[in-house]
């Protein structure tokens, strides 16, 4: 059919065990999720200094961790889990080693080029690029794609039960059905985590888009009709849950881009009976794909007016939109295009499963009865993260973890500097330390001929307009060059607001404003999961509260393996001595903790 690199994976569960799984674990832990709890200070205090630690957890004893007490709220995964996730990665260099379907594989490719930020003279255009999976693409790729294996309808009882030395409790119960679930091969779990900036979106979408045309080559192979029945009918066949609204346009354009590429189905390899299916007029040329959006503003009648018109193939919306759907009081079961949901991806996993979002988000994906595959993907595995995957999937049996070497390690094409504004010239100024960074960033002879841009982090979002007063009133930068974002903005006013920054750098010719530089100052709303693409500088003015956000907000640049600079600035209230040693734990490699 076409090309496979699949090796066999653990499986996962049933949506019905799974929320049967959150409830329990949850109802025993209370509404609150217990915090990790900081390590003990003492001996190791020179260690952390240093950006290292000699107190390391069991699976990690052999890596170095830069971590400080209460700030560190990163999990480690254990050694065996990243073995079993770096297993082969040397082994895949290209695309075409990977279980893809041909189609998805080309768009893919096309839209990944198109996106790209081209720097220097090696390369005349973007179609001379050459590309290679990431790690997380490998790894995920050849777990989830590989394909499902014939029911075991054998399953018996001791079987499932084997091991068990007493009276059952609730715990053991919902471990062996799990077990039992997953002989069946009814729904397979899967969490994805990788460093930010490493091809995570297509590490997902290249899995789920791939399964979308599988299913339906599948279909034409063993009906024609069915096939077309499928097409029709009305119904969500995948949803992609993200937290927030400028996520979801930013899935969903890259989802449309992927789904306007032409191709000719000619230059794709295939056999045969797969080629009669490309050349069909609906599949001919492009993905063709059914894509929604369903944001913010929006009616529940987009949704029902476009699944009345046939298949929705991806849905891309958030939690609360799809929660809304319960509230409708004169429709008559608002979720019934949702019956037959067979993927799910939760994109910021560890935002949508944090305890502020877990009663939103677990009570949705409950809905979806007939799921197959649930992917939960995330940059970093917060501790309080960590706690709540345990308590709803307790056993390695009931999941299938996939990371990546680098995880929680800053990229080391990051150059991270330390500015401590109460030294001279600052005098304890802060804002005048950041005046002064950003002009040098005006004069460093980087991007030449291009419009800088440059991310500036503060805590508070009370912080963000009296910071761009600041720079514009007392250090002369034009308006029009400093723009602040807050939750307060309108989601449509928040996408103008991002548009110089989630595209290529433009050159000061061509540039509407005529600008040389600019700044967006905003809080940790726009550390998560945005595609800053080939930002060069991140100015962090606040010292972010755990280890966690710091990580975020430093993966705004050096994405994709492209070179970056980030300032912190401290002052007498925040200038921690461990922050010192962060430059040279992110050159050699250290992960963070």
């Amino acid at each position: 059919m076409f090309p496979l690199r699949a090796q066999s994976a653990s499986l996962g569960a049933n949506s019905t065990l799974f929320f049967r799984a959150y409830a329990v674990s949850h109802r025993k832990s209370g509404s609150k999720i217990q915090a990790w709890k900081g390590l003990k200070r003492g001996a190791n205090g020179a260690n952390r200094a240093n950006g290292t630690n000699s107190s390391q957890p069991e699976s990690q004893s052999s890596k170095a961790v830069f971590q400080s007490g209460k700030f560190s709220q990163l999990h480690q995964p254990s050694k065996k889990v990243y073995e079993k996730s770096s297993s082969g990665l040397d082994s895949i260099s290209t695309f075409e080693q990977l279980r893809i379907f041909p189609t998805v594989r080309a768009a893919m490719v096309a839209e990944i080029k198109s996106t790209y930020n081209m720097k220097g003279p090696r390369y005349q255009s973007k179609d001379e690029l050459v590309l290679k999976p990431t790690p997380i693409q490998v790894a995920a790729i050849r777990k989830i794609n590989q394909p499902r294996l014939k029911n075991n309808k054998n399953v018996k009882e001791e079987e499932v039960s084997a091991g068990r030395k007493s009276a059952p409790s609730t715990a053991d119960l919902v471990n062996e059905e799990f077990k039992k679930i997953n002989s069946l091969q009814k729904l397979k779990v899967f969490t994805l985590a990788a460093e930010t900036g490493s091809g995570k979106t297509w590490a997902y979408l290249s899995s789920l888009l791939s399964k979308l045309k599988e299913d339906e080559f599948g279909l034409y192979e063993s009906s024609e009709e069915k096939y077309r029945a499928s097409r029709n009918a009305q119904m969500v066949k995948s949803v992609v849950l993200v937290p927030t609204h400028d996520l979801v346009e930013q899935v969903y354009s890259t989802l449309e881009r992927a789904n306007s590429i032409k191709f000719d189905v000619e230059k794709i390899g295939a056999n045969s009976r797969l080629k009669e299916f490309l050349q069909l007029p609906e599949q001919n040329g492009s993905l063709n794909l059914s894509i929604l959006k369903w944001g913010s503003g929006e009616a529940h009648k987009k949704l029902f007016d476009r699944c009345l018109k046939g298949r929705v193939d991806v849905l891309v919306t958030t939690p609360g939109k799809l929660a809304s759907l319960s509230k409708l009081q004169n429709v008559n079961r608002p979720y019934r295009f949702l019956n037959h949901v067979e993927y799910c991806v939760l994109d910021e996993a560890d935002t949508l499963m944090d305890e502020s979002w877990i009663e939103t988000t677990m009570p949705v994906i409950e809905k979806f009865k007939k799921l197959r595959d649930l992917i939960i993907c995330s940059a970093t595995i917060p501790k309080r993260f960590q706690t709540t995957l345990n308590r709803i999937f307790p056993t390695d049996d009931s999941i299938i973890n996939i990371v990546t070497p680098s995880l929680h390690k800053l990229p080391k094409q990051i150059k991270v500097s330390v500015i401590d504004s109460e030294l001279s010239p600052y005098h304890g100024s802060k804002t005048r330390a950041l005046a002064q960074a950003l002009y040098a960033i005006t004069r460093d002879g980087t991007e030449p001929g291009l419009v800088k841009r440059v991310i500036v982090f503060v805590n508070k979002k009370e912080s963000v307009n009296s910071l761009v007063d600041t720079l514009v009133n007392k250090f002369s930068h034009r308006p029009e060059d400093v723009i602040g974002i807050t939750g307060e903005d309108k989601p449509e006013e928040r996408s103008e607001k991002l548009e110089p920054f989630i595209k290529p750098a433009e050159s000061i010719e061509e540039d509407p404003l005529n600008s040389k530089i600019k700044v967006l100052v905003t809080s940790d709303l726009m550390a998560r999961g945005v595609n800053f693409v080939g930002i060069k500088n991140v100015i962090i003015m606040d010292i972010p509260h755990n280890s966690v956000d710091l990580v975020h907000r430093i993966g705004r640049t050096g994405r994709m393996n492209q070179s970056g600079r980030v300032i912190l600035i401290v002052d007498k209230k925040k200038n921690k001595a461990w922050l010192s040693g962060l430059p040279n734990a992110v050159k050699r490699g250290i992960q963070m903790g």
